[in-house]
């Protein structure tokens, strides 16, 4: 399928002279050996410098054991499912330091580190230096600088999501080059320059369907333009001290997803069962609502350690947190505050009645998502959560996680070659930022509530959302009261809500809360399940795991009493490490840190 990039890295480049094949080769993407004369001379030299960029930044689950972690996040390589692990989503075992005063890691870090890493920029920046040199029409050539601007604005966001200003550079530099001592360059010239490249590479790259296999095409630029503008539209808006005009970006966004509307649909079924197979396959050949994703090759022996690790709990030892949960709304379109139909937080098994089909699929009810086999490492994590308390790897709020639970022992005894496919770019996305760009430009009609809010309700059979008449939330009310200052539009909580709970676990909670200035929405009490003893009989109280007056499991209790804070006044964005400020008397820290 031409619309999705499936990324083969074992053998890649194998049978090219230029590279040996070694294992660590795309590790490290061995630059030094490709400035002689020789290079630079046809297309398959500019397609071969290509290739080696695709691994950094379409990351998916990582390969082999996919057991780094990414800083400044402290998260595994897989940031498309654990990323939320640090915001109110998610719990882990061992809480976040991030967004809190205790995150001091740029203390005592290298230079170049925490995110402060442009290698990936010097290397994008060395292919637009040298590929006119290749003797091959412009029209070919632009092909591979699109995809090289695609990535560089895709790095670039990133940097500028985390420290906001940072040094916009323009050529691959040397060790004398005076830019390494220059200052960071204002956040808004480097939006800008991330909107130039991006609109670039939607006119270099070819056209869905007219690209070849397993490259980036028009859709995914304009994907990566409604996903950039949406963000910095409403950074903008919420963070009037930066004195920005939001309204360009946010037409940015809209631009970009009108591009992308009528080209997709939403993948239809079960409205039980619909939702979580769209994350359980090993591909996405065909399907009308991924728009880029990474495959892994058995042919290959090329895969990832996913499948078999998520279904033992392991990366993170995390469970989904009370606050997302008490987020989704009843089957009759109303919240939990108001709705006749819900059966109350006596136990799991009551909450998750009569509730949006997507709760269900997300989170495990009791009983659910048992494993296929048990003579997997960790199966004694299924159908019941693992408790503290319980041997093996954790659930700590007894909320496990059934999202990305790809029930498959095959799959699992691959191991490093598991084969589940990961999406990178989702349709619905393009809904949902639609929807809330149209919004917050003032321009939300009930046209568009239907185009886009409507058709992700619709296919899981959950009641429409009609302007004028969304549902009470004093619950959700009281939180942007006590963690935001104040309330926002009931049309607007709608559209957010619909965010959090479409997009759950896929890696973009903490750039909304950032984006929305909502950070201390961390703050939020994390609560767990409701304990009932009979269920676990051999749990101790106040030993193994410690509860709320109302019953709830506390899973930070002792180790954090006070409850993580959120520092407004400097974790909306992160420090440069120390060593990089010492270097560089032109550097400048981030307030407060």
């Amino acid at each position: 399928m031409k619309n999705t990039i499936k990324i083969y890295l074992a053998g890649l480049l194998c049978a090219v002279s230029l590279f040996a094949c070694k294992k660590d080769f795309l590790d490290r993407y061995p630059l030094d050996n490709i400035v002689d004369q020789n290079y630079w001379k046809n297309e398959n030299d500019l397609k071969l410098y290509a290739n080696s960029l695709y691994p950094r930044y379409i990351v998916g689950f990582g390969t082999d054991f996919a057991d780094g972690t990414v800083q400044p996040w402290g998260v595994n390589v897989n940031t498309l499912v654990y990323g939320d692990v640090i915001t109110d989503n998610a719990a882990p075992l061992t809480y976040s330091k991030v967004g809190t005063n205790e995150y001091n890691t740029y203390l005592s870090a290298a230079s170049g580190s925490g995110g402060w890493d442009f290698t990936g920029i010097k290397q994008l920046n060395f292919f637009i230096d040298n590929y006119k040199r290749a003797e091959i029409s412009a029209d070919v050539a632009n092909k591979y600088l699109g995809e090289v601007y695609f990535f560089k604005a895709m790095d670039y966001f990133t940097k500028v999501k985390l420290f906001g200003d940072v040094p916009w550079l323009s050529h691959a530099l040397n060790i004398n080059s005076p830019e390494l001592y220059a200052p960071r360059t204002p956040r808004a010239q480097v939006m800008d320059s991330i909107i130039n490249i991006l609109d670039k590479a939607i006119a270099y790259l070819p056209a869905k369907g007219s690209e070849e296999t397993n490259r980036v095409n028009k859709d995914m630029a304009q994907f990566l333009k409604s996903r950039v503008g949406l963000f910095e539209g409403t950074y903008r808006k919420y963070h009037t001290e930066l004195g920005l005009d939001p309204v360009k970006f946010l037409k940015y966004s809209t631009d970009a997803s009108e591009a992308l509307l009528p080209k997709y649909t939403l993948v239809q079924g079960d409205k039980n069962t619909v939702y979580n197979s769209l994350f359980a396959t090993e591909s996405y050949r065909g399907n009308t609502e991924v728009i880029m994703w990474r495959e892994y090759s058995a042919a290959l022996t090329y895969g990832a350690a996913f499948s078999r690790y998520f279904a033992q709990n392991l990366r993170h030892q995390f469970g989904a947190t009370r606050s997302l949960v008490d987020e989704y709304l009843c089957s009759d379109g109303q919240t939990i505050s108001t709705s006749p139909v819900f059966q109350g937080k006596g136990s799991i098994q009551a909450e998750l009645q009569n509730r949006d089909p997507r709760l269900t699929q997300t989170i495990c009810n009791f009983g659910t998502y048992a494993l296929a086999s048990t003579t997997i490492q960790g199966a004694n994590n299924a159908p019941l959560p693992n408790l503290p308390g319980l041997s093996g790897n954790k659930c700590p709020t007894g909320y496990r996680l059934g999202k990305w639970f790809y029930n498959s022992p095959t799959d699992w005894d691959r191991v490093t070659n598991g084969q589940q496919a990961a999406p990178i770019f989702r349709y619905a996305e393009i809904l949902l930022n639609y929807a809330e760009a149209k919004y917050e430009l003032g321009e939300a009609t009930q046209a568009v509530i239907d185009q886009t809010i409507n058709k992700l309700r619709d296919r899981v059979g959950m009641p429409r959302l009609t302007i004028g008449s969304e549902p009470a939330d004093p619950r959700l009310d009281a939180i942007y009261l006590t963690y935001a200052g104040k309330t926002i539009a009931p049309l607007l909580r709608e559209i957010r809500r619909e965010r959090r709970v479409e997009m759950a676990f896929e890696n973009t909670r903490w750039d909304d809360l950032m984006r929305w200035k909502t950070g201390r929405f961390i703050d939020v009490p994390v609560e767990g399940i409701k304990f009932v003893q009979s269920q676990f009989p051999t749990v101790v109280v106040n030993k193994d795991i410690y509860l709320s007056t109302e019953g709830y499991i506390l899973p930070y209790f002792k180790t954090i009493p006070a409850g993580r804070k959120f520092d407004e006044s400097k974790a909306y964005l992160f420090p440069i490490p120390n060593e990089d400020i010492l270097l560089n008397k032109n550097l400048k820290q981030n307030p407060n840190w």
